[in-house]
């Protein structure tokens, strides 16, 4: 009614972008993660065809030690796959945020379209509601970005915390076996 047909043209190509941009951003998830997946399998193939060539030709030795060998590889490899996972799942998140944001704004400058088209043709009371209702608008569109700086922030210190947890769960080693502790002490 209050748009002109430039204007309303205009807001669905800023909302389709968006969208596209939204989605070009959960496809490159998509296949980073898939790309991850794909990579930690094939290392995790890899070493458990290693253990076996080791049974194979029948290295006592290893196959004694497979079970904490086999642990601690695996446990490795899953603090790589998580913090990975992270990573990508962290950026997507902020993405989706900033998405979502744009979307309001989007929805915003149809919004103050037309309080502006509407102020220029109504009486001078109802244009100074229609300034407020504008001022009310824009107060809430800088506390919208407020809160989705906060969220990007928030997502951050909770990818740092995840890089901390893994980087323990990398860097513990395991305790020393006590039978294997008794019988080298008693050689």
């Amino acid at each position: 009614m209050f748009l002109s047909a430039h204007e309303i043209a205009q807001s669905r190509e800023h909302a389709l972008s968006n969208l596209l941009g939204l989605s070009a951003t959960c496809i490159d998830a998509t296949r980073r993660l898939a790309e991850l997946l794909s990579s930690s399998s094939r290392e995790a193939i890899h070493h458990g065809s290693k253990h076996l060539a080791l049974f194979g030709h029948g290295q006592l030795e290893s196959m004694t030690q497979f079970p904490a060998t086999a642990w601690l590889e695996n446990t490795a490899r899953a603090s790589r796959l998580l913090d990975s996972s992270l990573d990508i799942l962290g950026e997507t998140q902020k993405a989706m945020i900033r998405s979502a944001e744009a979307q309001v704004r989007v929805f915003d400058e149809m919004v103050f379209a037309v309080i502006n088209r509407a102020s220029k043709s109504s009486p001078w009371e109802a244009e100074i509601a229609l300034k407020a209702m504008k001022t009310t608008l824009q107060g809430a569109e800088q506390t919208l970005h407020n809160m989705s700086d906060a969220a990007i922030e928030t997502v951050a210190l909770a990818e740092h915390e995840a890089h901390q947890v893994v980087e323990t769960l990398t860097e513990s080693k395991p305790a020393v076996r006590k039978r294997a502790a008794v019988r080298n002490t008693s050689k």
